[in-house]
C-alpha cells in the first residue's frame, strides 16, 4: 500500500492497574514524550488499564494482557473474549494459543529466557509449544540494548530456529515498561509498518504480517527493488535490495545514547552471514542472489556510547518461495 510507513510502537507496557508505576495518564504522557506512535498495554493479567486507554489517539494504545503464569509470560493482544489462562499447563499451551487465535487475538512469547524462579517467577519460558505457527511474535530484545542483555542473544538464537524450521514469527522489542526511574538500559522500540494514519487493527496486522524491525537506534529497513519487504515472500533468484538507514526517527527518544551505524550484514538460515556492506549513506543497494526455501534478515551493527561492534536494529525476514 503506498500510505504504509514505520511507526515507532513500544508493545509491553504496565500500570499500576498491575505492578506498574504509572498511573494511565501518565504512561501515556511518557510515550508522548518519547515520541513513540503507539503502544501495546499489556497489564499483568488484567485488560482494566486498557479500559482507561483505549480512546487515545497520541500514542495510538493496542490493548492486550500478559499472562503472567508460573511456566511463563504470553503477551496476549486484541483477543475479542477473555481466554482463561488460570489453568494453563506446560502441556496445554497450544489449546490455549488456539482459543486465542479462535477469538481473533495474537499470541507472543514475553522475555523467553529471562531468569525464573526465585529472580522472577514464571518470567522464563518453560511452556511446551507443539505448533509454533501459533506463536505470532517473539521478545528477541528485552529491556534493552542486546549487548547487555545476555538473554537478548539465546532469544535470538531461538528466533532464527524456528524461522529455520519454516515458522514465520515476527521479531519485536519489550521494554517491559514499568516506570521511568530507575532503568538504566537504553530504550529500544519496534517500528511496524502500517497505513497511515496508524490505528490499533493497523499495529494489529503489522505484528500478524511480519512487518516489524527492532532497534535500539535507528530506523533500519529493507526492501527489493519492487518494494517486497519485512513478511513478505518472494520468488527465489538474482534481486536487488534496498536498504535504507534513518538516524533521525529515533533521535528524540535516544538522547542519552550515541549510536553510530557501521555495517549491514544480511543472515538467512543457520543465522549463517551471506553479506556484509559498509554503511555509506542513507539508501544503499546490493545485488544478491536469494535461494529458495530460505529467509533472509537485514541487521544493523555499529558502535553504542563508544562501544563497538553492537547489534542495532534487526529485520523480520523476507521469505524465499521453495
Amino acid at each position: 500500500m503506498t500510505n504504509e510507513r514505520w511507526f515507532a510502537c513500544e508493545l509491553h507496557c504496565h500500570t499500576v492497574h498491575s505492578d506498574g508505576d504509572f498511573t494511565v495518564p501518565a504512561l501515556l504522557e511518557a510515550a508522548r514524550a518519547r515520541h513513540l506512535d503507539g503502544i501495546a498495554l499489556t497489564d499483568h493479567n488484567t485488560f482494566s488499564g486498557y479500559m482507561e486507554a483505549k480512546t487515545s489517539v497520541s500514542p495510538v494504545v493496542l490493548g492486550g494482557i500478559e499472562w503472567t503464569t508460573y511456566f511463563g509470560h504470553m503477551l496476549v493482544l486484541d483477543c475479542a473474549q477473555y481466554v482463561d489462562w488460570r489453568d494453563a499447563k506446560p502441556d496445554t499451551i497450544d489449546e490455549k494459543m488456539r482459543l486465542v487465535h479462535e477469538n481473533g487475538g495474537l499470541c507472543g512469547i514475553a522475555h523467553p529466557f529471562q531468569l525464573g524462579t526465585p529472580i522472577c517467577t514464571g518470567g522464563h519460558w518453560d511452556y511446551h509449544v507443539r505448533d509454533w505457527s501459533l506463536v505470532n511474535h517473539l521478545e528477541i530484545w528485552s529491556e534493552g540494548a542486546p549487548y547487555l542483555n545476555t538473554p537478548n542473544r539465546r532469544a535470538i538464537r531461538l528466533w532464527a530456529s524456528l524461522l529455520d524450521q519454516g515458522y514465520r514469527i515476527a521479531p519485536t522489542f519489550g521494554r517491559d515498561w514499568h516506570r521511568t526511574k530507575n532503568n538504566p538500559l537504553p530504550s529500544a522500540c519496534t517500528f511496524l509498518r502500517c497505513p497511515a494514519p496508524l490505528t490499533p487493527a493497523g499495529m494489529k496486522h503489522a505484528i500478524a504480517s511480519g512487518r516489524t524491525v527492532v532497534s535500539v537506534g535507528p530506523l533500519f529497513t529493507f526492501e527489493t527493488a519492487d518494494g517486497k519487504t519485512s513478511g513478505d515472500c518472494i520468488p527465489a533468484g538474482d534481486v536487488q535490495l534496498v536498504f535504507r538507514t534513518d538516524t533521525t526517527r529515533l533521535s528524540d527518544m535516544q538522547t542519552e545514547n550515541t549510536f553510530v551505524p557501521r555495517e549491514i550484514r544480511l543472515y538467512t538460515n543457520g543465522l549463517r552471514e551471506v553479506l556484509r556492506l559498509p554503511v555509506s549513506g542513507e539508501t544503499q543497494t546490493a545485488q544478491i542472489t536469494l535461494d529458495a526455501a530460505r529467509w533472509y534478515s537485514a541487521c544493523l551493527w555499529g558502535d553504542t556510547d563508544g562501544r563497538q561492534d553492537t547489534l542495532l536494529a534487526v529485520c523480520a525476514p523476507l521469505y524465499i518461495n521453495a
